[in-house]
């Protein structure tokens, strides 16, 4: 769709592994002899629900002799799942989660490896620095013992292969021997003291600051290639993933992890498999699902194109009933599914905090209710991506001028869940953005140069708090002032780039407003997007739209997540990008496709679909 093209990230893969639904599970699973009978018992009742089951190693560093022991008994339980027409992975810790997480065997730490040291000096016990040679080799070691026996499909790497929060380090890793390469790498002489001091100063406009991110995420990619060489040793026909734990606001994660993909697939020579997630572990609050997903698109969208195996996290963290219901987690994993994942991975029984009965007759039997439609739409979409306004974040966001530390969050891209609620389609870091929403937080972090290309040619909406940053960065200077077009938003102040592009001042992005407020704020980032916004909900609900987008720009399919606890009425879209297409199919759970009536406006389609019950989702195909 047109209107706006910043963005040097690659291209969405044109094609996806093929859906899967995986379910994870912990030590006990293998260890425990009733347990993993229960749980095959349980697979049988509900057969076909998944494909494959997903074992956990042993979260603590323990000695090689007891990873052996488990090892053995994950391997005859492998083939216990295996006899029942399951597929087998496996995953295993690294760094570590922190040290109120893991324990383990303390004749390996810190005798024959260094722990985390953070900036200011402090130490963990259980989180360990990933540039230790004696660290590595352990890691290589433990995997492999694993994998030889088990021969799994794809190891994963959990995600304590990241940066930051190994408690109590806030990130990663300043200890002597981390210090060291740094200086042989970057050249200097710095010690733990001043490399901090110059880190968190932008006076050298973020120079050392981005020198030492992309070091630790090298340092990262050391432990994924250990993982990776390990494996393959011994199992050369498994893949090997990350399972990444990244919110956008997280700046030191997720800036590069393609580092540690590539490091992977040079030790296996196979394509790398990311499991986007982290967050909403229950649906007390179910906009926490919204806030996930996207920031899972984001992930997604940042990852190269030769990961296209992406399972998403469907995590219910202490796994109670009274956590996730069993509704809410069928709505969850068909919003991931939109955002771009080919997989669902489900972490809902791992603690076995309920009976296995309970977990069964609710999350396996909706899920297997559910998951014709998955399949359905999986494949349909397959080589799309979402489509709408990018919620926008500079990739140089991470200079910002803010010290002591307040620079590694943000707070920007946050309209995605200010106005996702209002049926406006968000695609953030999409590909092919028709325009970019750009907050306060978002407007701090774009360099000058950048922010002045973007207003020549892209198509941009501020609200007042991004245009004040944007005015005493004298960015105003380089725009036309134009009449209000179209655009009913009363305060609304529209501009003409140097090239062609359209720049819009609203007031606000907000959820709880008038209808009329919601339906200027549409029109005014449609006008800014050159009327290239591929949905456009003309009628009053509260609901997430997910266009899918293929390579050639057409409209391929419209997700529609009701987010009211009522059923609204029938609900007018507007499509563009589909003017040949004869067929719209909407699709709901357990009923077929029904072939919805349409009328022509120009090149655009105007169709309405069904009504839905509170807190459900369906999807538009478009044929």
């Amino acid at each position: 769709m047109g209107g706006c093209a910043e963005s040097e990230r690659p291209d969405p893969a044109t094609d996806a592994s093929d859906f899967g639904m995986i379910l994870r599970l912990w030590p006990a699973h293998h260890n425990d002899e009733k347990l993993r009978d229960d749980l095959i018992d349980a697979l049988n009742k509900y057969s076909g629900t998944f494909n494959e089951v997903w074992f956990d190693q042993e979260f603590e560093t323990l000695s090689m002799d007891k990873h052996r022991t488990s090892a053995a008994k994950m391997a005859v339980a492998s083939d216990m799942f295996r006899e029942i027409g399951l597929t087998v992975s496996m995953q295993g810790i690294c760094i570590g989660h922190g040290d109120s997480f893991e324990g383990g065997d303390d004749e390996l730490r810190p005798t024959k490896w260094t722990t985390i040291v953070d900036a200011f000096g402090n130490r963990t016990q259980m989180s360990h620095c990933p540039r230790q040679e004696a660290f590595l080799d352990y890691m290589t070691e433990m995997y492999a013992a694993y994998a030889e026996v088990c021969q799994p499909r794809v190891v994963w790497i959990d995600d304590d292969l990241r940066v930051t929060h190994h408690t109590p380090a806030r990130m990663l890793c300043f200890c002597d021997k981390c210090i060291a390469d740094f200086n042989k790498q970057y050249g200097g002489e710095w010690t733990r003291e001043s490399l901090v001091a110059a880190i968190d100063s932008s006076a050298d406009g973020g120079v050392v600051r981005k020198q030492w991110i992309e070091f630790s995420q090298q340092s990262l990619a050391l432990v994924a290639e250990a993982v990776a060489k390990g494996v393959h040793r011994v199992s050369p026909n498994s893949k090997v993933g990350i399972q990444q734990v990244n919110f956008h606001r997280e700046l030191l994660e997720g800036r590069d992890w393609n580092k540690s993909y590539a490091a992977i697939e040079r030790a296996t020579g196979k394509d790398a498999t990311s499991r986007p997630g982290n967050g909403f572990y229950d649906d007390d609050n179910p906009f926490g699902m919204i806030d996930k997903a996207y920031d899972m698109a984001r992930q997604i969208r940042r990852l190269s194109p030769s990961v296209k195996e992406i399972a998403a996290e469907v995590e219910g963290y202490r796994h109670y009933a009274t956590g996730k219901s069993p509704h809410g987690l069928c709505v969850e994993s068909m919003l991931y599914l939109a955002m771009g994942v080919s997989q669902l991975s489900y972490a809902i029984i791992c603690s076995a905090s309920e009976p296995m009965e309970w977990y069964a007759d609710n999350y396996f039997a909706h899920l297997q209710r559910w998951r014709p439609m998955y399949e359905e739409y999986a494949a349909f979409n397959r080589g799309t991506e979402p489509g709408g306004a990018n919620p926008y974040i500079s990739a140089e966001h991470v200079t910002i001028d803010a010290p002591g530390f307040g620079w590694i969050t943000t707070n920007a891209g946050d309209v995605a869940l200010s106005i996702g609620t209002l049926g406006i389609p968000l695609c953030p870091d999409g590909n092919y953005p028709s325009a970019l929403l750009i907050d306060g937080p978002a407007a701090s972090g774009i360099p000058n140069e950048e922010a002045l290309r973007l207003l020549a040619r892209g198509s941009v909406v501020f609200d007042h708090a991004a245009w004040g940053v944007a005015v005493a960065r004298g960015w105003d200077k380089a725009l036309k002032r134009i009449d209000v077009p179209e655009v009913a938003l009363e305060g609304a102040v529209c501009y003409e780039g140097a090239e062609g592009g359209r720049t819009v001042v609203i007031p606000g992005y907000a959820t709880a407003i008038p209808n009329a407020e919601r339906v200027a704020i549409t029109e005014a980032i449609d006008w800014a997007s050159k009327n290239t916004m591929p949905v456009v909900m003309e009628s009053m609900a509260q609901a997430v739209v997910v266009p899918r987008i293929s390579s050639d720009g057409s409209l391929r399919s419209v997700a529609v997540l009701n987010t009211t606890i009522s059923e609204p009425p029938a609900t007018t879209l507007r499509l563009r990008g589909c003017k040949d297409a004869t067929r719209f199919v909407w699709h709901s759970v357990g009923e077929r496709g029904k072939k919805l009536q349409y009328e022509r406006d120009g090149n655009d389609v105007i169709v309405t679909i069904p009504s839905q019950q509170g807190w459900y989702m369906g999807w538009l195909a478009v044929e």
